[in-house]
């Protein structure tokens, strides 16, 4: 990972320590389940379960790259990636699994879209990460459109959890 900068050789990392995180979890429901191929990992999946499904791992997020830690409140979801394409709330995984501070609120992808898809004013765009609850923003120099919902918000939805 030599020609990442320490910022995303960092969050590269923490994302490789939550992946590894997740699977021991769900290795406790189904020890016969997978780290997924690389070719559904472009579909956003990060695991495989023959009894339980596919699953796609998001580890806490700031809001602001300014915040001094991650938090469990608000979830950013992803509509376009950064290369514009579907982001993972249009991938392929049955379900996302969010980290928490311990544990995953595992929820199924398609009530998430339909949550997110009500919720979210794509319309709008606005130009400060801090304004995007419920509204659509897009990074600099990027084509990715995200916005955030509240975990609150998906709570009220069908979820399991799943404990660290």
């Amino acid at each position: 990972m030599a020609y990442l900068s320490k910022k995303y050789k960092e969050s590269w990392d923490r994302g490789q320590q939550l992946e590894s995180s997740f699977f021991e979890v769900l290795k406790r429901f189904d020890p016969k389940c997978r780290k997924s191929t690389r070719e559904e990992q472009f579909r956003h999946i990060d695991f495989v379960s023959q009894s339980l499904g596919s699953f796609d791992v998001k580890a806490r997020k700031r809001i602001n790259r300014s915040d001094k830690s991650e938090q469990d409140e608000l979830i950013w979801i992803e509509f376009k990636n950064v290369a514009g394409n579907n982001g993972c709330l249009y991938g392929q995984a049955d379900y996302i699994a969010f980290e928490q501070s311990d544990h995953f609120v595992v929820v199924e992808r398609k009530h998430l879209v339909g949550l997110a898809e009500s919720k979210c004013n794509l319309k709008q765009i606005v130009d400060n990460s801090s304004k995007a609850l419920y509204h659509g923003y897009s990074r600099k120099d990027r084509k990715d459109l995200i916005s955030i919902i509240k975990m609150s918000d998906i709570k009220q939805l069908p979820i399991q959890i799943y404990k660290k």
